[in-house]
C-alpha cells in the first residue's frame, strides 16, 4: 500500500514536472517574444531618436539663417536708406541745376534779343552810311 500510494505520488508529481514544464515552455516562449518586441520598439526607440536629433538640427540651421536673414535684411534697409538720402541729394542737386539753367536760357534770350536789337542798329547805321555816299 505504501508503495502505491509513493507510486501515486510519483505519478502526481510527474504530471506535476510535466505541467511546470509545459508551463515553464511557455513563459519561454512569451519571454522570447516580449524580448523580441522589447528589441524592435528599442530599435524604434533609437531611430525616433536620431529622427529628434535631424529635427533638432534642422530647426537650430532654421533659426541660424533666420538670424543671419534679419541681420542681412538690417543691413539692406540701411543701405536703402543711404541711396535714398543720396537720391534725394541728387534729386535737389537736379533741381538747383534745373533752376540755374533756366537762369542761364533767361539771360541768353535776353543777350540775343539784345543782340538782335543791335544787330537791327548796326544795319541802320551802315544804310546810314551807304546812304551818305
Amino acid at each position: 500500500n505504501a508503495i502505491k500510494t509513493i507510486e501515486v505520488r510519483h505519478t502526481k508529481l510527474k504530471k506535476n514536472v510535466a505541467g511546470l514544464r509545459v508551463e515553464q515552455a511557455t513563459k519561454d516562449r512569451e519571454m522570447k517574444r516580449v524580448v523580441a518586441k522589447l528589441h524592435e520598439q528599442g530599435s524604434k526607440v533609437e531611430a525616433l531618436e536620431w529622427f529628434r536629433e535631424q529635427q533638432n538640427r534642422r530647426f537650430e540651421d532654421i533659426e541660424r539663417n533666420y538670424i543671419e536673414a534679419v541681420a542681412e535684411n538690417k543691413k539692406l534697409k540701411e543701405k536703402v536708406r543711404g541711396l535714398e538720402g543720396e537720391q534725394a541729394t541728387k534729386v535737389k542737386e537736379m533741381k538747383r541745376v534745373e533752376d540755374k539753367n533756366q537762369e542761364l536760357n533767361k539771360k541768353v534770350e535776353k543777350l540775343e534779343s539784345e543782340l538782335r536789337n543791335h544787330k537791327v542798329e548796326f544795319q541802320s547805321l551802315v544804310e546810314m552810311v551807304q546812304n551818305l555816299r
